[in-house]
Order: structure tokens, then sequence, then C-alpha cells
């Protein structure tokens, strides 16, 4: 298996394995522990602890793996299910959006050595 999911109507999706928290927004905000089941280029999918509903903008706080810099990215809840949580990212500047990309080009590029190796 290549840990590359492909979906006809969105991005690949790559297998990771990070923690990372997660800001609710409201007058009740608060920080939740997170862990990241795998990312594409628009979104990640997570399981949090808590239910967070369908809807709602929260904040992904990512420090991803060997790398030093922490990044706040608002995302919106797209999908749910028991403790997994799809969320679609809402980039406020083209860097963020080009930082998201390098980390999910960096697991494309394990992913096509990791396969090459095995022929």
């Amino acid at each position: 298996m290549s840990g590359i999911y492909e979906f006809g109507y969105r991005t690949p999706r790559f297998r990771a394995d990070f923690h990372f928290l997660l800001q609710t927004d409201g007058p009740e905000a608060r920080l939740l522990d997170a862990r990241c089941l795998d990312i594409s280029d628009e979104g990640i999918a997570a399981q949090v602890a808590e239910h967070l509903p369908l809807g709602s903008v929260v904040t992904l706080i990512l420090t991803f793996p060997g790398n030093s810099t922490t990044w706040r990215i608002p995302a919106k809840v797209c999908n749910r299910q028991d403790e997994d949580h799809g969320f679609a990212f809402i980039f406020s500047s083209q860097s963020e959006r080009d930082d998201v990309r390098r980390y999910v080009a960096s697991l494309h590029g394990e992913t096509v050595r990791m396969i090459s190796r095995s022929k």
C-alpha cells in the first residue's frame, strides 16, 4: 500500500502521524490535543477526543515533524465520525498555503522513495 488516498473530487491525502493543538472559537474557547491521521494540500484528518460541531471554525496550531516553525491555520470542521474529524484549511495567506504544500510534498517524496526501493 502506498499510503496515498486518491479520490476524484479531492487532492491526494498522505498518512501522517503527529500531535498538534486545536483551539476552539467562541466565548468558551478551549485548547485541545489532536493527532493527525492524514493530510493533503486542502485539509487534515485528525483524532480529537471532543466532538466538534460540523461547520465550526477552529484554529489548528501545527508544527510539522522535522520543522521548528509553528503555524496557526484556521480550519472548518467538514466531517466527523466518532473521534475522527476532517478539517478544511482556511488559508489566510499564500505563504501558509505554500508551507502546507511543502510539507505534503515532502510526504509524497518519502512515499515515492519507499515504493521505488521495494521494486
